[in-house]
């Protein structure tokens, strides 16, 4: 009986164990959302023309932030202001044969603005964009439709994670030296 594989796996024990030592020690390592949040407030008041796919998607992630969303607008630290969620279709691409839809591409677009509980504005009003294209299938227009939909929720999350981003950017100590 002999031993010869022993040696490798111990090696490669030792590796997997190096390099958890090294990523350990580096303390700003994270994945990818769970870091702590640089987001300048913890409580925030929101606007909101209500009744869309983002509104609760951005809640979502404000609460993975560690931001609460509150009701009482004179308690919070910023107002956000989501006007304008629409999402829009356009055509892309055509069937040179016959003439049909073959690809389509979806649009979500929202208004953002950030102010302090007292109306100074941090961040002015920007109208923000996302896209997705897909695949037009009249003969499976039941799937189209779901995946149109599924293409929605999948917009409106990666646009809340966006905002998260956008907010993250912000100063607002700097806003406030301004407004006074």
């Amino acid at each position: 009986m002999t031993h010869s594989g022993r040696p490798v796996l111990r090696l490669a024990l030792l590796a997997v164990l190096a390099a958890t030592l090294l990523l350990s020690a580096c303390g700003g390592w994270h994945l990818r959302g769970t870091g702590p949040s640089r987001i300048p407030f913890k409580r925030v008041f929101i606007v909101s023309d209500g009744g869309g796919y983002l509104y609760p998607w951005f809640v979502t992630q404000l609460g993975y932030s560690g931001v609460s969303v509150i009701t009482d607008r004179q308690a919070a630290e910023a107002v956000i202001e989501l006007r304008r969620e629409r999402f829009d279709r356009r055509v892309l691409s055509v069937d040179d044969q016959t003439g049909k839809v073959r690809e389509m591409e979806l649009g979500l677009e929202v208004e953002l603005t950030v102010r302090t509980p007292g109306g100074t504005v941090v961040a002015p009003p920007e109208t923000i964009v996302w896209t997705q294209d897909f695949v037009f299938d009249e003969a499976a227009l039941l799937g189209t439709e779901e995946v149109e939909t599924t293409i929605r929720y999948e917009l409106a999350k990666d646009a809340a994670r966006a905002l998260i981003f956008r907010l993250e950017a912000l100063d607002l100590d700097l806003a406030r030296k301004n407004a006074g």
